[in-house]
């Protein structure tokens, strides 16, 4: 029997937590300007970015795969590396991170602490939090005005790509782009 769906009202999924302490970070050489709202890759794909309300330019750090923007979570799930995870003066500290997905505003799954010593831990450990917060999202109905952001049913965590974190008014919220051909 499949697991009912849940309208978002419906609390469940509490808190969770990968690592934890130290203050903020302090501004490594990963960190650039920002995407575009769509970009394409070499296979034609289109990378679409989900849009959040965060809408800091502050400081960033950014992740890409063989020089395209962003990992695949499922790669990185599965064992894939981060283009210049090996960086020596990646210094990240411990980051409060906040992950938003438009229709689930109502998760607090989405919360989490984590103390990356390189930009590898930074995204499995962004990765995880997000198959977590995933896992959960699917199982819910999205709000109304978010139906083409559905996760499990309109986007599949294959499609879905990081992009980079962005520091926002104390916290760091990752960016993500969904691929759609």
């Amino acid at each position: 029997m499949a697991p009912q769906k849940r309208h978002s009202g419906q609390s469940f999924c509490g808190s969770s937590s990968s690592s934890v302490e130290r203050s903020s970070p302090p501004l490594s050489p990963t960190t650039k300007r920002g995407l575009s709202e769509r970009f394409r890759l070499p296979d034609g794909t289109i990378a679409h970015r989900v849009p959040v309300p965060c809408h800091s330019r502050r400081p960033m750090i950014l992740f890409s795969d063989k020089g395209n923007p962003g990992v695949s979570i499922k790669n990185i799930l599965n064992g894939g590396c981060v283009q210049g995870s090996s960086e020596p003066d990646f210094k990240a500290g411990s980051l409060k991170i906040v992950l938003q997905w438009p229709g689930y505003d109502i998760l607090h799954a989405g919360h989490i602490t984590v103390k990356p010593d390189t930009k590898q831990e930074l995204a499995v450990a962004l990765c995880t939090a997000f198959y977590k917060f995933y896992s959960c999202a699917s199982k819910i109905l999205p709000s109304v005005e978010s139906v083409p952001w559905a996760l499990s049913s309109k986007v599949h965590l294959g499609d879905i790509m990081l992009t980079c974190i962005r520091l926002d008014t104390g916290v760091w919220v990752p960016e993500f782009y969904v691929l759609r051909k």
